[in-house]
């Protein structure tokens, strides 16, 4: 009686579920061609090279070239001349940082991790108001160490490469939500 019961209960929950399920595509803000619920008034954006308060030298660089190449994929926004653009994008990097994550001595760490903050403003060009911020876009990647200092450097850079990245894709999906 209760495997009958419990099959039932599966069966009908099952059935239920399938359905249920579906996708659906929602589009936000106004039902233009523009997308993303952008205002029509927001066509191009500048990405202005990150400023950097870290010790790490190429960071700012790659989180730059990453984001630039995140709008340039998704063709949401035009890519402008700071001249021109309808919102500039600032961004800069408050602190990046290097630790253990796992030892195989007290003294000896086989994996380490590398942590990254970065604080973002979105500016209308042309008043220089603030349309949006966040000062606190953090992101880690734990990487291994070599067993040469020139093997660990190389993983601590594919780290970063990484860190930048992701950074982008989030940034861009911040930016793009929140309109």
């Amino acid at each position: 009686m209760k495997k009958n019961t419990t099959k039932l209960l599966f069966s009908l929950v099952l059935s239920l579920f399938l359905a249920g399920c579906g996708y659906q595509i929602v589009q936000k803000g106004n039902s233009s061609s523009h997308g993303a619920g952008l205002p029509e008034w927001i066509q191009s954006i500048y990405v202005a090279p990150f400023h950097n308060k870290s010790t790490e030298l190429m960071l700012s660089s790659w989180i730059t070239d990453e984001l630039r190449q995140e709008f340039m994929r998704s063709r949401l926004l035009r890519l402008a001349p700071r001249e021109t653009a309808d919102i500039i994008l600032e961004g800069e990097i408050l602190e990046s940082g290097t630790g253990g994550l796992s030892y195989i001595r007290s003294d000896v760490a086989v994996e380490r991790r590398i942590n990254v903050v970065c604080a973002i403003r979105l500016k209308n060009r042309k008043t220089g108001d603030i349309l949006w911020e966040s000062s606190n876009i953090t992101r880690e990647e734990g990487f291994l160490t070599g067993q040469e200092l020139m093997e660990t450097t190389v993983r601590k850079e594919n780290a970063m490469r990484k860190i930048s990245r992701y950074m982008a894709e989030e940034i861009y999906h911040r930016i793009t939500d929140v309109f």
